[in-house]
């Protein structure tokens, strides 16, 4: 009797510690998408004062944060997310102090980078913790809301963050995020915990999460499956890539040149919404058991996603009445959101032994497509913010959505033949 008592107390104290764990790392994966859709807003006040170029303070944080996805990966299955966690918090902390205290514009892109560095090592290993501390049928809504709480920093950084940076200036801005971010890092060194303490089991029920796995075994599993990988790494590739050129990067801009609305980062917020409301809708549907396919889903979601960049497209310079904008911009991040489900059906191909390796894998492509899809767009628009210059970007990245539909459609998830 004791004894049937004592194991639901257990159990029960575990979520506890799992659920505690999940706020403190989803609380800092906030300010991992404050900081990277800030340079929307702020950057255009820093390139003024310290000189330099919108393109290059924009796509140092993508290059970055790519660079660092393969070694996240690694950190989180072999060093553990706590540790890899702290550490990297704390250097994207020493990052926003140094951009805080920039004379010049070469430091305030080391800054970004070192911002970008940290910010890097947070998703994965929330990720590899999720695998380890929830069943399996939890990872696509925890993931969702994951992805949402991260929308919910886009959001602040775009139409909130115009009105902080307005009354207290870009230079304060950083002073206060490399605060913020190093408490997260003291709260992660405090509550965070690799794996649930013994005698417990994880409740994953995976045998086989504390196997160590080699480096290039487990990269090569990823790599090596064909469809069941690539697919969906290529089609996010293009996905983010698109959604970083309009909402990380060129909407305000666009909408101050080209409209002169006073609201631009206000759009650039309903994309924020939009995508908050698709990432947990999504995410819970899957996790309840009413969405049967993923790659099915996320077909249909891109290829909405699609009509939306056509809307965009056609009607560039075209329609100045804030309610039509509000309204794609709602659009565009509700459907733009429908990739996040790639991270649960790549999952799925692989243990939790590598399930760091897996999502870094996938990650990598994201921000490469950021990175990459920012620098063409750089070259295209340069410093002459025109409509026709605009307007040849966003059939470029209407192009690239329509690619990653097809991608996505081709790809293989759990149950299906590779």
């Amino acid at each position: 009797m004791t004894g049937s008592v004592a194991e639901p107390d257990h159990s029960r104290s575990l979520r506890n510690q799992a659920l505690a764990i999940f706020c403190v790392m989803v609380g800092a994966y906030f300010f991992v998408y404050f900081q990277r859709m800030s340079v929307g807003v702020v950057g255009y006040d820093m390139v003024e004062a310290l000189g330099g170029t919108m393109g290059l303070l924009s796509t140092v944080y993508y290059w970055t944060y790519a660079a660092m996805q393969i070694p996240s990966g690694i950190m989180a299955d072999r060093l553990g997310p706590r540790m890899s966690c702290t550490a990297f918090l704390m250097l994207a902390s020493a990052g926003s102090f140094l951009t805080f205290l920039a004379s010049g514009f070469w430091t305030a892109v080391i800054g970004k980078a070192m911002i970008a560095a940290g910010m890097a090592v947070v998703y994965i290993p929330l990720m590899k913790l999720v695998s380890v501390w929830f069943p399996n049928r939890d990872f696509a809504v925890l993931n969702g809301i994951t992805i949402a709480v991260g929308n919910f920093g886009a959001i602040a950084a775009a139409g909130p963050l115009s009105m902080l940076s307005d009354a207290v200036g870009w230079r304060d801005v950083f002073l206060v995020l490399g605060a913020v971010t190093a408490a997260f890092a003291i709260l992660c060194m405090a509550v965070v915990r690799d794996r649930p303490p013994e005698p417990g089991r994880p409740p994953s029920g995976e045998a086989d999460h504390r196997r160590t796995v080699r480096v290039t075994e487990g990269l090569a599993a990823v790599f090596g499956s064909g469809r069941r990988f690539w697919n969906c790494a290529l089609a996010y590739f293009l996905v983010y890539g698109t959604i970083s050129v309009f909402q990380g990067t060129w909407a305000v801009r666009y909408f101050d040149s080209v409209y002169g609305f006073a609201l631009s980062a206000w759009i650039v917020t309903m994309m924020g919404i939009g995508k908050m409301a698709s990432t947990v809708l999504v995410g819970a549907a899957v996790s309840r058991g009413y969405v049967t396919s993923k790659r099915r889903t996320m077909t249909l979601g891109t290829a909405c996603f699609t009509i939306i960049w056509g809307v965009v497209f056609a009607f560039a310079g075209r329609i100045d009445e804030y309610w039509f904008w509000f309204a794609v911009g709602a659009l565009f991040g509700f459907f733009g959101g429908f990739m996040t489900l790639s991270f649960s059906q790549v999952k799925e191909w692989h243990p939790v032994a590598i399930a760091g390796t897996s999502v870094s894998a996938m990650n990598i492509f994201l921000f490469l497509g950021g990175g990459i899809s920012t620098t063409i767009s750089a070259v295209i628009v340069g410093t002459d913010y025109s409509l026709a210059f605009f307007t040849e970007l966003w059939g470029v990245m209407l192009a690239f959505a329509a690619v990653a539909t097809v991608l996505v459609h081709f790809s293989r998830e759990k149950g299906e033949s590779p």
